[in-house]
């Protein structure tokens, strides 16, 4: 993908939660990644002596993910889209500093101005998250 993350969302680092965009298909789908920095300060509390990544982490970067892959299939000029509601995720393994994330995100029904997403996020080709998220845009 050759257009930069930022023109596609909002969210500027510290709080940009996707790194790279492997592939998207605008309004269907999106495969997103990002590299978790064994650096980052919330490791120091979260936890001491076992750290892993918080679970908000991984539905932010769903959430981000699925605005990449709703950007330009809005047809108003100027719209964001906003994480509206949080469905069903669950968190099945620990995700450890220094993990890369893949995110891939699903259009799952779509109905004004609103749009159903399902969320996979893998590490190493195993699953650590599954969810569904509610978009809607702004």
């Amino acid at each position: 993908m050759d257009t930069p993350i930022e023109a596609l969302l909002p969210h500027r680092p510290p709080f940009l939660w996707i790194d790279r965009v492997l592939a998207v298909e605008p309004g269907r789908r999106c495969q997103a990644s990002k590299r978790i920095d064994p650096a980052a300060p919330f490791f120091a509390g979260h936890f001491p002596d076992d750290p892993i990544l918080p679970g908000v982490f991984l539905v932010e970067a769903a959430a981000q993910a699925a605005g990449v892959m709703m950007a330009g299939s809005d047809p108003r000029p100027g719209t964001t889209k906003r994480l509206a509601a949080i469905n069903q995720f669950k968190f099945r393994k620990p995700v450890r500093p220094g993990a890369t994330i893949e995110i891939e995100t699903r259009l799952l029904v779509e109905n004004e101005g609103m749009a159903s997403v399902s969320a996979v996020i893998t590490v190493a080709g195993e699953i650590v998250a599954t969810g569904q998220l509610t978009v809607v845009s702004r």
